[in-house]
């Protein structure tokens, strides 16, 4: 055409950007310009001496645009699929994989390179896989995938460990994936993605243990208070009967074996006690750093010569709510432990510490809530321990010494103790590389002015009434004839109803209720609440043989005798409660 052809258009047409068809025809284009048109971007070319090919050719090219037009959108929307996918993987952390069994190879992305210890740039294969995986779980792991394989373009899931292969990091990992297979039905290929589950992993176990820990503080304390019953009987008999016999009785010395031996019976009920959770406590405001330092010149008698006890205390004093006794038990215990599995010498570092346990902290360790902590580090440089051994240390009577070394309740009186004191433990240990106890405790804001009481002391006998209400008949014969001995006026009962019916039918002053906790039929709280309410002026006092929330103190008040006991103590503690 004047002025214009089919190059300067089909610039035009390249210069808009848009995929439309373009056909030339001529009637006198020769093969040159129509190879150089068909190079630069022409789909046709035609005489017009053969216009006969015009209609198919047009259908043809834009049938092909169409086709080109379908591919672009998919191939877009493809992208914004894989995207998303990236963006969705990112998000959560998840590894993808991809394996082609003919030919061996094993694709993996960044991430699940990461989850097997691996650099990004790491080249991997089946084998690296392999050996990545813990030697527990490689047979569960194959035979998982294996199964989908024989069930048919199965999809198959699983949970495994891996040790990291540069790193030797052990991780816990959850697979999904599916199998495909070929034409002829062979499997030849599986592809799926992976996720770190470590951390919701170490809170399933902290669960456990936590359960675990706590179904067997439920036995041990329920163990404990049913034989304190009986020590109570033994001791109380035994010391009467040591007050009866002469120093030359044949007798005695028998009779001081058998109230040395229920003391010791009693030491161990007490760490049962402890562990779980029941003892009574005697709580007080205690300068940590203090404590330990009191502390310092009994530990280094008891470490002895070969271990040195280094101390690395916070240059500001903190203050805790605990039974300072029970503190320096757990110190104490620790540092037995620590002496034993340093046979040939070594250290012990005894750190203070402040804390703040944040958020993020506080859901990686289930019983510390957020907020400032003082933190008591016990550190040896010992033997060490397994992950199995970590995982029983705190159970009573585990203990790895050798028989006749050890209770087995050391460890399980600290965790008790801790626990009991609002506290938490940690336990970090690695064979041949020591072990440290990090003890968290909540940290107070208080000075220590008025904290210590001194006792008043009681006189041992009076001629008050006292109603005794205790359900084992053992207990409640000895508490009854010790009172009676002592100028008391006693009345006795088998649980709380009968106490109550005792009480309705006297009617002189009853001065003192002295009740059992824990009863059939009605317990020693609800005993309270309606005794009180039927005689406002009488006191009371409760014998425990341990510490249990079916005694309120805020109702009833912190009165305690701790089972067993002895008749002095029995007789010291009626006679301060009926002179407070």
């Amino acid at each position: 055409m004047a002025q214009f052809d089919a190059p300067a258009a089909l610039l035009i047409l390249q210069e808009s950007g848009r995929d439309i068809p373009f056909l030339v025809v001529s009637g006198t284009i020769g093969e040159e310009l129509a190879v150089a048109m068909m190079k630069s971007g022409a789909h046709d070319y035609l005489l017009k001496s053969n216009l006969s090919r015009l209609a198919p050719a047009v259908e043809r090219e834009i049938r092909d645009a169409r086709t080109r037009q379908q591919r672009r959108r998919a191939e877009a929307e493809l992208r914004e699929s894989q995207d998303r996918l990236a963006i969705a993987i990112g998000a959560t952390h998840l590894g993808t994989y991809d394996y082609h069994v003919a030919a061996g190879k094993l694709v993996w992305s960044d991430v699940a390179k990461r989850h097997f210890g691996l650099p990004p740039d790491a080249e991997v294969t089946s084998d690296i896989f392999r050996s990545g995986v813990h030697p527990e779980d490689r047979g569960r792991i194959e035979e998982v995938v294996r199964k989908a394989a024989r069930a048919g373009d199965a999809y198959y899931s699983s949970e495994f460990r891996t040790v990291g292969i540069e790193d030797r990091v052990e991780r816990w990992l959850a697979v999904w994936g599916r199998v495909f297979f070929d034409p002829q039905g062979n499997f030849a290929r599986c592809s799926g993605v992976t996720q770190d589950i470590t951390e919701r992993k170490q809170l399933e176990e902290q669960f456990r243990q936590a359960q675990k820990l706590e179904s067997i503080g439920r036995l041990a304390g329920g163990v404990a208070h049913d034989f304190n019953n009986l020590l109570t009987i033994i001791t109380g008999y035994a010391e009467m009967a040591l007050k009866d016999v002469g120093e030359e009785h044949p007798l005695r010395d028998p009779l001081v074996e058998i109230a040395e031996a229920a003391a010791r019976a009693g030491a161990l009920t007490r760490q049962l006690l402890i562990f779980s959770r029941r003892q009574i406590l005697e709580p007080k405001l205690i300068v940590l750093n203090q404590l330990v330092r009191n502390f310092q010149k009994m530990l280094a008698r008891l470490l002895g010569e070969q271990i040195e006890l280094v101390l690395s205390l916070d240059a500001e004093d903190g203050v805790l709510m605990a039974d300072p006794g029970q503190i320096e038990q757990v110190i104490l215990n620790l540092a037995v432990n620590a002496r034993d599995a340093m046979p040939e010498g070594g250290k012990l570092l005894i750190e203070t510490s402040f804390i703040f346990a944040d958020e993020e902290f506080s859901q990686a360790h289930l019983s510390v809530a957020p907020g400032p902590y003082l933190c008591l580090a016990v550190s040896d440089t010992g033997t060490g321990m397994t992950a199995d051994v970590r995982a029983h240390i705190f159970e009573p009577f585990f203990t790895t010494k050798d028989p006749g070394k050890g209770t087995g309740l050391g460890l399980s009186t600290v965790w008790g103790i801790v626990q009991q004191s609002g506290g938490s433990v940690r336990v970090y240990s690695e064979p041949g590389r020591g072990t440290t106890f990090k003890l968290l405790f909540p940290a107070l804001n208080a000075k220590l002015d008025g904290c210590d009481e001194s006792p008043s002391s009681p006189s041992p006998s009076g001629r008050d009434t006292i109603l005794v209400a205790e359900d084992e008949p053992g207990v409640r014969k000895y508490a009854c004839r010790i009172l009676e001995k002592h100028g008391y006026t006693v009345l006795e009962a088998a649980n709380g109803q009968k106490a109550l019916e005792t009480a309705a039918r006297y009617a002189a002053p009853i001065h003192l209720l002295l009740t059992d906790a824990v009863m059939p039929v009605m317990g020693g709280a609800e005993l309270a609440a309606a005794f009180s309410a039927a005689r406002p002026s009488a006191r009371i006092l409760c014998i425990s043989g341990y510490s249990d929330r079916s005694w309120p103190e805020a109702q009833h008040g912190p009165n305690y005798i701790q089972k067993p006991f002895t008749p002095a103590a029995l007789l010291r503690q009626v006679r301060a409660v009926l002179d407070a």
